[in-house]
């Protein structure tokens, strides 16, 4: 179940919170999407101070009518998507300890609300979100399939890249929030693949290390356009 959407955070809470945006904000307007930049912008989430959701959500319900609340964990994915389709956001309600600057494998409140929700200031980028749970929802008593929608959302709006006129980019929330992701995507280590549904979707995961594997757009809306057919390909495999 949902928490309480204000919460008072402590000094350790507040002090790591602080010391990831602050090494992020030296190279995130060069490394990442310009949408995320903007949503920054737009619901005032900065170094020096953990915004209350009451705050944030004021703010992103008028732009595109998603709302954030915390909940007590990770979310699987057949609770996750319905939220997804109620355009709701979950944020995990808790900060990662200070050994785990870089990376943390369950999503916390740097990945969730400094990762995520900015990108969903963009209109089409939270159509597309909630379009997906949408999607996911209709094969979610179907365990094989709906595993393929979870692999796409993986690597695309977790772990997506994507090319721009200045080269590429981080797209994925779960890079833009990860120190340690952001500059491994970036770097000549992982393996970078045009994107592709069919790899895509057939394309396993972990979330316990640095990825090997990531798939770039050519894009937005490659990704923006691709529901229909995403449908299709999940259902013919």
């Amino acid at each position: 179940m949902p928490v309480l959407n204000n919460r008072v955070f402590t000094a350790a809470e507040i002090e790591i919170w602080k010391d990831v945006l602050s090494i992020q904000e030296k190279t995130r307007e060069r490394d990442i999407v310009d949408i995320f930049n903007s949503g920054l912008k737009a619901l005032n989430i900065r170094a020096d101070k953990i915004p209350q959701l009451s705050e944030v959500n004021d703010k992103l319900e008028k732009i595109t009518g998603f709302n954030a609340v915390y909940v007590p964990g990770l979310e699987n994915g057949k609770s996750f998507y319905p939220m997804l389709e109620n355009r709701t956001f979950p944020i995990g309600n808790f900060i990662r300890d200070k050994r785990d600057l870089s990376y943390t494998p369950e999503p916390d409140m740097i990945h969730d609300l400094y990762g995520h929700i900015p990108l969903l200031t963009d209109i089409e980028y939270a159509d597309f979100c909630h379009k997906f749970g949408q999607a996911a929802c209709n094969f979610i008593n179907n365990d094989d399939l709906f595993h393929r929608f979870e692999r796409f959302f993986w690597f695309t709006i977790e772990f997506g890249l994507i090319n721009t006129s200045g080269g590429p980019r981080v797209f994925g929330a779960g890079i833009a929030s990860s120190i340690g992701e952001c500059d491994n995507a970036l770097s000549s280590e992982p393996e970078v693949i045009n994107f592709d549904i069919d790899l895509i979707i057939n394309q396993e995961f972990r979330i316990d290390q640095m990825q090997k594997k990531l798939f770039i757009l050519e894009s937005k809306h490659q990704l923006y356009g691709c529901i229909d057919e995403l449908v299709e390909k999940i259902k013919a495999n």
